[in-house]
């Protein structure tokens, strides 16, 4: 019978796991799916990466962070960098490695893309650190070292620090010649089959960025002889057969003829900036931005030779590209170029007339903008209904151990008393100490879900006011005051789930299953003490900050403090102590009871 009833319970224990383990394997290929979705439409990119994230397995991490790393890259790309940085972060935390270079890399990026030069160096310096500190020959480590060093280079060329960028780029350059990949590279150009040909693309490519350098910091020579070594790797590059990334090296070999077309046109040389115009044509066209760029490129060049319409004519070919290809923030920048060229040739009217055209897409994207902000609120809500779900799952499965621990026991005690009745009083004993175990491990189980619920209020106020700061900022690009008034209540909309009365009975709820005679003695011994006290003494309890507390409450951090110093009074503390002192020596006392 005994033996029956641990096979019964073995079999309930795992239908519960099934239960608490909701969700569906994803695999690489549906990754691979969403890489390829994400170059078509990244609209299409986000909704299908959202689904993926919601009918995840949650045993799936790794899977998880590299999806929220794409969805991140993807934000990136449509300038909306608060979006971003909270997928990369959420990336880092659900990734196995927590210290993961990559994920500082990314966040890196969208400090880099917002001009802010100073904090993407620390996180760059940050992985170069853990890179630097791992094994030298592994690929990956090659890889992380020449990205960070080659973007500390990229920042410190636009801060105009040419002797510190090259540096940087000579720094990269030198780790990925040192890649044992590399050298196999080089050793397999005289023989018929050409090894690790991504190896050369990636030295190619830092022969680039050296030419860049050069060329801005204008020794045209130097950034020539770059941009020479770079063309002749990527040739070789290109003879290896069914090579996947074939065409993205014809997009760099494109790029360099880009440079020397510039660099031509820099010193007055256009016949040879025609000729590189020829070429570089030929090898962009497949890449949208690449051929805006190209196109531009042109008009500046015509523009320096006085050929006004020819330029306009360019323009207007650079602006149809990023229309058809959703290439919103480029044809801004051009659409404001078009109009200064055609004021300061005297066509006032005409420029007028894109100056209407500009309004109309700046509202447009604006308006598209606010919309994928939107979804993105909604898509976290319905994720915390589905970890709430999870975590319910969860609970029930703890609460079957604990019964089928305890039923084991009795069960267990029962048999060894009848066989052994002079023992009873040992077993009873020890069956008090696992029920005392038990409550306590429940009331530390019971903190602990405290702690991950406050955290979660905290993070989803912090997403709510990053995307309160994006709204306004947006509002404000729009200049129809009829426009502004539309988008106002979407600001007490965001206003009003930070404010969300339900975080606080959610919390308080939880706080009183971990607490349970704090708030009660608290008020018995304090009745002058509001709600509004009462709760930060909670916030307090569970060793808040000032920072935090402020987080939670959507209350500014002055808010706060002021907050704070009334409490002090109402509690009649002196100077010598410590308000959180008190209050966590008032909840030790309660403890005890």
């Amino acid at each position: 019978m005994y033996k029956i009833f641990v096979a019964l319970v073995i079999v309930a224990f795992n239908l519960v796991r099934i239960d608490a383990q909701e969700g569906r394997m994803i695999s690489s290929l549906e990754l691979d799916s969403l890489k390829t979705i994400r170059l078509a439409s990244p609209d299409r990119a986000i909704r299908y990466a959202r689904q993926l994230l919601i009918t995840l397995n949650p045993d799936q991490k790794k899977i998880e962070s590299r999806i929220l790393n794409i969805l991140g890259e993807i934000y990136i790309d449509l300038h909306l960098p608060s979006i971003a940085l909270q997928c990369f972060i959420e990336s880092g935390q659900k990734s196995i490695s927590r210290k993961s270079p990559w994920n500082k890399i990314n966040i890196g990026n969208v400090y880099f893309q917002q001009g802010q030069w100073l904090e993407a160096k620390e996180r760059y310096l940050q992985a170069l650190d853990i890179f630097r500190r791992r094994p030298p020959d592994r690929d990956n480590v090659v890889s992380g070292k020449s990205v960070a060093l080659s973007n500390l280079g990229r920042i410190e060329r636009n801060l105009k620090n040419y002797d510190d960028a090259l540096v940087f780029f000579k720094e990269a350059l030198g780790v990925k010649r040192g890649q044992a990949r590399y050298k196999a590279f080089q050793s397999s150009l005289t023989s018929e089959t050409i090894d690790y040909p991504s190896s050369g693309k990636g030295v190619a490519y830092q022969h680039s960025l050296m030419a860049e350098l050069y060329y801005a910091w204008n020794l045209n020579d130097m950034a020539l002889e770059q941009l020479k070594s770079s063309d002749s790797l990527l040739s070789y590059v290109m003879l290896a057969p069914n090579f996947k990334e074939s065409q993205s090296c014809r997009s760099d070999l494109g790029k360099n003829h880009l440079l020397r077309m510039n660099i031509f046109s820099s010193i007055e040389n256009y016949a040879g900036a025609h000729v590189e115009s020829k070429s570089a044509i030929s090898l962009l066209k497949h890449s949208p931005i690449l051929m805006a760029r190209f196109h531009n490129a042109v008009a500046s060049i015509q523009i320096k030779q006085d050929s006004l319409y020819s330029a306009l004519g360019s323009l207007d070919k650079a602006l149809k590209t990023c229309e058809l290809n959703g290439l919103s923030m480029f044809e801004l920048s051009l659409l404001e170029k078009k109009i200064e060229l055609m004021q300061s040739n005297n066509l006032e009217k005409s420029a007028l007339g894109i100056a209407e055209i500009l309004i109309k897409k700046k509202d447009l994207i604006s308006s598209k903008r606010m919309e994928l902000l939107l979804e993105s609120l909604n898509y976290k809500s319905e994720l915390d209904i589905n970890r709430k779900k999870l975590e319910e799952a969860q609970s029930r499965e703890l609460i079957f151990y604990v019964f089928a621990g305890l039923s084991l026991i009795i069960i267990g005690m029962v048999l060894i008393g009848l066989r052994n009745k002079r023992r009873a009083e040992t077993q009873k004993a020890l069956i008090h100490q696992q029920e005392r175990q038990i409550a306590e491990n429940e009331l530390s189980n019971k903190q602990d879900e405290l702690i991950k619920l406050s955290a979660l209020i905290v993070s989803k106020n912090d997403l709510l006011g990053s995307i309160e700061k994006d709204l306004e900022y947006y509002i404000s690009l729009i200049e129809s005051k009829s426009d502004k008034r539309v988008m106002e209540p979407l600001k007490k909309i965001i206003q009003n789930k930070i404010d969300d009365s339900s975080d606080w009975e959610q919390f308080q709820n939880q706080f009183s299953a971990a607490y349970p005679k704090f708030v009660e003695s608290l008020s018995n011994g304090y009745p002058d003490l509001r709600t509004a006290d009462i709760k930060l003494c909670c916030y307090l309890k569970m060793s808040m900050n000032t920072k935090e507390v402020a987080k939670v409450t959507g209350l500014s951090v002055r808010a706060v403090e002021n907050k704070r110093y009334r409490l002090r009074k109402k509690l009649d503390l002196d100077t010598e102590i410590s308000l959180d002192s008190f209050i966590h020596a008032f909840g030790r006392e309660l403890s005890s009871l």
